[in-house]
């Protein structure tokens, strides 16, 4: 979809309000815990108790005298009243500014804990957040989540993080009987959309992205938070995204919010981008309840909302847990092959129809179901007409391990596990309809002849249905997971 971006000027008057700076060094008095102050706004809920509801929320310079909305008592108790309205499990919040004034509305949110990242549970917090700047911090409802840790991570990019390290927090979460970890990584990422600030936020988002692969690699993981910037392309003008990295990344991880960003929608009072993202792994993302995404639009309950409340909306998605109400959960992964077993060699995913223009995007996954090694060095894989890759010599496929063959080595993505570019620099698969054979020798191992239904998406491979099963039929990847493709993976993006 098209939209048309704000002039330089406006967009950079406007970020000016958005980011972080110090504020005056006068100290704020807190509104005292008062449970008994009318509620201003009724907000209706949102979450319910058969799914996790998860929020994201900027709450404007919150106690802050100088920035922002300038009735404290009266941001607090929307603030109060939105967060108890809508009834999501767990929120992650931003710009926080006053310690006093979170206190004051964490103890009138019943049934809610929740911290702040410069406080003590938080390791390492008091270190990079003053009492005086903007923090990020989190809430979450006690019948549904117990802390596990929480730190602040990433700390060496603090400054390409604004000063603002992203807040980690593991919980131990528990709906419709089912209990599961959940990682939670709340961000504020920098502001403006000047050429320095682009940069700053790329490298952040990639350095959160190298922790990521490194340290969650198969775990369910959200960042939720105010990223400053989209995800289809930049706020700064002639700018791809600066999370780019994530999004090409389709077998890992998946943005919930950017359904807002393609139909234009916006996550802030008056500015056209969507800027407060919710990133997941793919092992939660496989539980999001289909197009439960939503910005929730509260200034339809509050009056004067951005001058009373925040120039962000709360962001929520909604993954399902347990059995009950929802999306059901992913079916369970197939069983390792028994030890011992023959080798099964199975072609598990074919990419025909590339993701953009470059052929060299195109490949064949090959997969050992079987309980015993193989060597596969000298097996070729053939499209319709011609020999298009020949395994090299030593070459070995463990049970339960795949190869993926790339057209070329440059459509490889980044991170893509057991990868190798065609021996010949082409596989030539044809969208209109063509071949895929496994042979050892003249003797075929497996082959599949597939026509132009399964090849009619850009960036969409086919996959045996169900997955890594040995005569099972191909289906389009989208109709068996939420991703579009797995090359080196589960369809659902866990490892073999």
């Amino acid at each position: 979809m098209l939209r048309l971006r704000r002039p330089v000027a406006t967009i950079a008057t406007l970020a000016l309000a958005l980011a972080s700076c110090r504020p005056a060094d006068s100290p704020f008095e807190p509104t005292p815990a008062s449970p008994s102050l009318p509620a201003f706004a009724l907000v209706p809920p949102e979450g319910t108790a058969a799914d996790l509801d998860v929020a994201g929320w900027n709450i404007e310079w919150f106690g802050d005298t100088q920035n922002g909305p300038t009735n404290e008592t009266l941001q607090l108790q929307n603030a109060r009243d939105v967060i108890l309205g809508t009834d999501a499990d767990i929120w992650g919040v931003a710009e926080i500014v006053n310690q006093a004034q979170w206190n004051s509305l964490e103890s009138q949110l019943p049934g809610y804990t929740g911290f702040l990242a410069s406080e003590s549970v938080v390791a390492n917090g008091a270190s990079y957040y003053s009492a005086t700047e903007q923090k990020v911090g989190i809430l979450f409802k006690t019948s549904v989540a117990t802390l596990l840790d929480a730190k602040v991570i990433l700390t060496a990019n603090n400054t390409d993080f604004a000063g603002r390290p992203p807040l980690e927090v593991k919980l131990r979460v528990s709906v419709n009987g089912a209990t599961e970890d959940v990682v939670v990584i709340v961000l504020h990422m920098k502001a403006f959309n000047d050429g320095d600030s682009w940069l700053r936020r790329q490298n952040a988002g990639n350095a959160l992205k190298s922790y990521l692969d490194a340290t969650y690699p198969t775990q369910k993981v959200l960042v939720i938070g105010d990223w400053n910037d989209d995800v289809d392309v930049s706020i700064t003008p002639e700018k791809p995204s600066p999370y780019k990295a994530f999004v090409d990344d389709a077998a890992r991880y998946r943005y919930p919010t950017k359904a807002l960003t393609d139909r234009g929608v916006s996550s802030t009072v008056g500015y056209p981008d969507f800027i407060d993202h919710h990133l997941a792994t793919n092992e939660i993302a496989a539980t999001e309840i289909a197009s439960s995404v939503e910005v929730y639009r509260v200034d339809s309950y509050i009056a004067d909302y951005a001058n009373t409340t925040s120039d962000h909306y709360p962001v929520l998605s909604h993954y399902a847990f347990g059995t009950g109400g929802g999306s059901p959960p992913p079916p369970p992964p197939p069983p390792p092959p028994p030890s011992g077993a023959p080798a099964k060699v199975i072609v598990n995913e074919i990419m025909a129809n590339e993701p953009g223009s470059s052929t060299a995007g195109e490949y064949v996954e090959v997969v050992n179901v079987g309980g015993t090694a193989i060597a596969i060095g000298g097996w070729t894989i053939s499209d319709g007409t011609a020999v298009r890759h020949t395994f090299a010599a030593g070459t070995t496929l463990n049970p339960g391990q795949g190869i993926v063959v790339f057209a070329g080595a440059s459509g490889i993505p980044a991170g893509t596990p057991n990868a190798i570019a065609s021996s010949t620099g082409s596989l030539n698969l044809a969208n209109a309809g063509d071949q895929v054979i496994l042979k050892n020798g003249t003797t075929v191992i497996d082959s599949f002849s597939y026509g132009s239904s399964l090849a009619g998406s850009d960036g969409v491979s086919m996959n045996r249905n169900p997955d890594l099963t040995a005569g099972a039929a191909f289906a389009l990847h989208t109709t068996i997971s939420t991703l579009k493709a797995s090359p080196g993976t589960r369809a659902s993006g866990a490892a073999f």
